[in-house]
Formats: structure tokens, C-alpha cells, sequence
């Protein structure tokens, strides 16, 4: 407590004047700085839980649009088996009120057209709900590169060469 330094203010002044304005000096300033160590540790935890309640809406909002979605993509289901393949996904493409829900998402919809090729054939021509979600916002711009990214990258172009390597080979044996 305040106490306990008095007697150690008056011994010091008693050594030496000089050395109780050294000692008040110190007490001030480790008062000051811890001050601003806790003001700083306030800001931060605001920060945080502003950022956090942010992310939470931002999560159910884009959970909502997400669900808009797929309630064009039942819409789209030609056959009604719950699944959706690579042309109802092209056709929900097609429409620009899905775009829309997209670019909200911020999600880019020229992406999605040009991988979904390689994600249909990777998840045998039909994707559910779960597949279709997880795909398209893995795809948002904000998200972070991750390691299986880039794993993922390296399938599809491997893919896209070994399928041009394919056509290449076929075309000139048709020449031949």
C-alpha cells in the first residue's frame, strides 16, 4: 500500500535529499508504466471482442446467404436427388441473382466456373450441400492460403496438363 513508502521516502531523505527524488522519480514512473501496460491490456481485450462479435456476424450472414444459395440450387436439381452436378451448377451460374449472392459472399463467380471442372471430377460429378458450401467458401477472397491450397493447386494444374498432354497426343495421331 501508499504507507509503506513514506519511511523508505524519509530514510532516503535522510541519506540524501538526491536520493528520495530519485526514489519518488522511480515510484512515479513504474506507476505510470504499469498504468499504461493495463490501459493497453483493456484496449486489446475490446479490440478482441469487437473483432470476435464482428466474425460472428459475419459468419451468420454469410451462413444466410449460403442458404439462399442452396435454396437455388434445390430449385435447380433437375432429378431432385439432393445432389448437384457440374451443369445444374453452371446453370445456377447463369443466373444473376446467384452471382449476386456470391460477390456478397465475396466469393469471385468466374473461379468457381473455372475450377468447378476439376471439383466435379474430384467429387465424382455431384457435389452435397456440405461439399458445395465448403467449396465455395474455401473461395472467398478473404480467406487465408493454407498448405492443402497449395496441394490442391498443384492437383489441378497437374490435371489441366496431363488433360492438354491427352488432346495434344490425340490430335496428332489423328494427323499421323
Amino acid at each position: 500500500s501508499g504507507t509503506k513508502g513514506g519511511p523508505l521516502m524519509r530514510e532516503s531523505y535522510d541519506e540524501h535529499p538526491f536520493y528520495s527524488v530519485l526514489f519518488f522519480g522511480f515510484a512515479l514512473l513504474a506507476n505510470v508504466t504499469v498504468m499504461g501496460v493495463l490501459g493497453a491490456l483493456l484496449v486489446q481485450t475490446i479490440k478482441k471482442i469487437t473483432e470476435t462479435e464482428d466474425e460472428a456476424k459475419h459468419t451468420i450472414q454469410t451462413q444466410n446467404t449460403m442458404d439462399r444459395f442452396w435454396a437455388s440450387v434445390i430449385q435447380m436439381d433437375e432429378n431432385g436427388d439432393g445432389y448437384v452436378t457440374r451443369d445444374e451448377f453452371l446453370g445456377l451460374m447463369s443466373q444473376p441473382g446467384n452471382i449476386r449472392l456470391l460477390k456478397k459472399m465475396d466469393v469471385d463467380p468466374r473461379n468457381l466456373v473455372t475450377l468447378s471442372d476439376f471439383v466435379f471430377d474430384e467429387h465424382d460429378g455431384r457435389m452435397t450441400q456440405f461439399e458445395l458450401n465448403q467449396w465455395v467458401l474455401d473461395l472467398r477472397s478473404s480467406q487465408k492460403s493454407t498448405l492443402k491450397d497449395h496441394y490442391i493447386t498443384q492437383k489441378f494444374i497437374s490435371a489441366k496438363l496431363t488433360k492438354a498432354v491427352e488432346q495434344a497426343s490425340s490430335l496428332h495421331k489423328l494427323s499421323t
